[in-house]
């Protein structure tokens, strides 16, 4: 069964109150989403589109994920099937559980090719930070993404000391959404908690935005693009 564009916003509003046409446009434009078109040109939704759409919502309401990283958690999502993306994922589901626990190292080298040294290098300038478990050490989730990402960088020849960068960039954007959004968290009233939440998700997408749109411009006047 093949839904519209509204038609599939209002089946999800009631989990996601938030939805809205335009932000589904905005994921697809971002490559999330690739929905056919009808005869008429018009957008259409399959129950695929409506899961992964719903999948996609799911990581920036509860996990604050930004769409980079959604953008990669997705990569294994399959398209005609109706299993979950967790089940999909060509890594294997060990590092998607529901509860997302910390996965120690020794299950990382076992399980995902993962090297002592490459995680030594991330840790030696604080893009990832190792845990102690009760079998030894280990890495939160988190961690355990900016690896994976890292993983993949790792082949144009992108070292660990380049993305030091990043890290700093991260925690100056945390301290201005805690200045922004404090107020908010501490307020008495729940309802303004609640939409603390909601403005920190839509500030993350907008200067996620705005960093994409940076950068096109300076690669665009390195002649890269």
């Amino acid at each position: 069964m093949m839904t519209s564009i509204g038609q599939a916003v209002d089946r999800l509003k009631k989990d996601f109150p938030n939805l809205s046409i335009s932000k589904v446009r905005y994921l697809e434009d971002e490559g999330l989403l690739k929905p056919k078109r009808s005869k008429g040109g018009y957008r259409v939704f399959s129950e695929e589109d409506i899961g992964r759409l719903t999948e996609i919502l799911r990581l920036q309401s509860e996990q604050f994920l930004p769409l980079a990283v959604i953008r990669e958690r997705l990569s294994g999502w399959q398209y005609g099937s109706a299993e979950t993306f967790e089940a999909q994922s060509p890594d294997g589901d060990w590092e998607l559980k529901e509860d997302r626990e910390p996965v120690s190292l020794e299950d990382l080298f076992s399980k995902a090719g993962i090297g002592m040294e490459t995680v030594r290098a991330l840790e030696t300038y604080g893009l990832i930070k190792t845990i102690e478990l009760g079998e030894g050490q280990g890495l939160d989730q988190e961690d355990i993404d900016v690896l994976k990402v890292f993983g993949k960088l790792e082949k144009f020849g992108i070292e660990a000391r380049h993305l030091r960068i990043y890290e700093n960039l991260a925690q100056r954007e945390s301290l201005l959404f805690q200045q922004i959004l404090t107020p908010q968290i501490k307020h008495k009233s729940q309802k303004l908690r609640q939409k603390s939440r909601e403005d920190l998700k839509e500030l993350v997408e907008l200067t996620e935005a705005f960093r994409r749109c940076l950068l096109k411009k300076s690669l665009k006047k390195a002649n890269l693009v």
